[in-house]
């Protein structure tokens, strides 16, 4: 390995929004920039760089959807969430990513289509 190497300390989630940029349908109101800020704002400690269960929120200029948004998605959990506001970052933050139960109300998409999996103990990200 070069000793040039960057490094990137471990994370636990990573959380996609899709801004937009590609197409007017998907952020009409251009509220990512703005979400994706008060999402960074209200991680805490899972925003902290060496914690190794910390998020890292990033913005992608298309996910495929086109409609519904904002569009989030949650990885390696595999969720994605529709019409996403600041309330909605509030609970995704407190049950999703602290309390490992996705917001089921809001995603329109779970791995293997199965929205009762979502609840199972293969989101608890703690190790518990």
């Amino acid at each position: 390995m070069s000793d040039d190497a960057p490094y990137l300390a471990p994370y636990g989630r990573h959380l996609f929004f899709c801004d937009g940029a590609l197409s007017d349908h998907c952020d009409p109101e251009q509220q990512v920039p703005r979400l994706q800020a008060y999402l960074a704002s209200k991680l805490g400690k899972l925003g902290d760089y060496m914690d190794p269960n910390r998020v890292k929120v990033s913005a992608s200029p298309c996910m495929g959807v086109c409609m519904g948004g904002p569009i989030l998605a949650v990885y390696p959990d595999g969720v994605w969430y529709h019409h996403v506001d600041k309330a909605l970052i509030d609970r995704i933050i407190e049950e999703h990513l602290r309390n490992n139960r996705p917001v089921l109300a809001w995603a329109f998409y779970v791995p293997d289509g199965d929205a009762a999996a979502a609840g199972s103990p293969a989101f608890d990200k703690t190790g518990a």
